[in-house]
């Protein structure tokens, strides 16, 4: 068996706790397909059930207005709805699935070993509260959709009780998994606390293991850039405002910020092995040189001691590659996404939507 190879207790372990995963995760683990298809399925299920609603409620999918073909405001949220969530769903299995693919370089920086990392690389965070997450997604959910979709507003949809029913079940699943993965993060990121401060080792002489580290935390980075994008498309319409502005900003920032969080942690253990061992190579420095007046083998060895404590002090203090930067700084351009698709929207419509006389 290979260096790499997960260890077959590990390996069992590992598929008995997938069979028992949060819902999001087993719709993946179940399906005979990868991530990908399985989340174009569960698109095209989303929005399937979207369109079986419209035709029982009898309404046209296109109506026409100044000589030109639009689709009304609710296909255009259901397409929103389904995008939204099967997005959510297919960037978490995304995450999990390369922290999975990871789970040897994991071994080999933990000072548990191979349990540890599968600790790390299960699912289901440990002590994750969902049951309360799901309760609070379900009541804020349910809330919305009657101020949504049942008041007298522009979107009442009391009159077709189909279209009702698909809108407060999509509005009520979006926020029970928007609550569902803000209960997931804040586990996720506890346990990556505790990982690192009780069983991460340093090794100031091959720091480049701990790029798995780097790469595990740029993960979360890029499902709230991509989701955020997807959430700009609300947005879209209005052009480029301030408030789309600042908003791009603050998501920026929130996803620099989930990677930069994870790695001042670990920065900061790396500067304390690295001080410590600096501090006891300049004493036993100090007292060889104290020794070794006039002695050639006290000289040798006090020109070893001097050259591993320049190769201690150039050792590097953040836990990442040169790759992973490059890979989370462009991620941030996943937020621009929305625009440019409106663009080429547009610019179809344009061209191809006008109905002549």
């Amino acid at each position: 068996m290979s260096d790499n190879a997960v260890p077959d207790d590990i390996a069992r372990a590992l598929g008995a706790s997938d069979r028992h995963a949060y819902l999001e995760q087993r719709l993946f683990v179940l399906s005979p397909f990868g991530t990908l298809p399985t989340t174009i399925i569960l698109f095209a299920a989303f929005a399937g059930s979207f369109a079986i609603a419209w035709v029982i409620s009898g309404r046209p999918f296109l109506v026409v207005s100044d000589g030109r073909l639009h689709a009304g405001i609710l296909i255009w949220l259901a397409f929103w709805f389904s995008l939204m969530l099967t997005t959510a769903l297919g960037m978490q299995r995304y995450s999990r699935v390369k922290d999975r693919e990871d789970i040897a370089r994991y071994a080999a920086v933990l000072r548990g070993g191979w349990p540890s990392a599968a600790t790390m690389t299960e699912l289901t965070p440990t002590r994750a509260p969902l049951r309360r997450a799901n309760l609070i997604g379900l009541a804020v959910g349910l809330v919305a959709s009657v101020l949504l979709y049942a008041t007298g507003g522009s979107q009442n949809l009391l009159a077709y009780p189909a279209l009702l029913i698909w809108f407060a079940v999509a509005t009520t699943g979006l926020i029970m998994t928007f609550t569902r993965g803000v209960a997931l993060t804040r586990s996720g990121a506890r346990n990556m606390r505790r990982i690192i401060d009780q069983e991460l080792l340093i090794d100031l002489l091959r720091i480049d293991r701990l790029s798995v580290i780097g790469r595990s935390a740029a993960r979360p980075s890029l499902v709230w850039f991509t989701v955020s994008a997807v959430i700009f498309l609300l947005f879209i319409e209005g052009g480029l405002t301030i408030f789309t502005v600042t908003l791009l900003l603050a998501c920026a920032a929130m996803g620099l910020w989930v990677f930069v969080a994870t790695m001042e942690q670990v920065h900061r253990k790396i500067l304390r092995v690295k001080a410590a061992e600096l501090e006891r190579l300049r004493g036993e420095i100090d007292a060889v040189q104290v020794r070794c007046a006039g002695d050639a083998d006290c000289a040798v060895k006090l020109q070893g001691l001097l050259a591993y404590e320049a190769r201690i002090a150039a050792a590097p203090e953040w836990p990442f590659d040169q790759t992973t930067a490059v890979r989370v700084g462009a991620s941030v351009l996943i937020l621009t996404v929305p625009w440019f698709g409106q663009a080429v929207a547009a610019y179809v419509v344009e061209h191809a939507g006008h109905i002549t006389g």
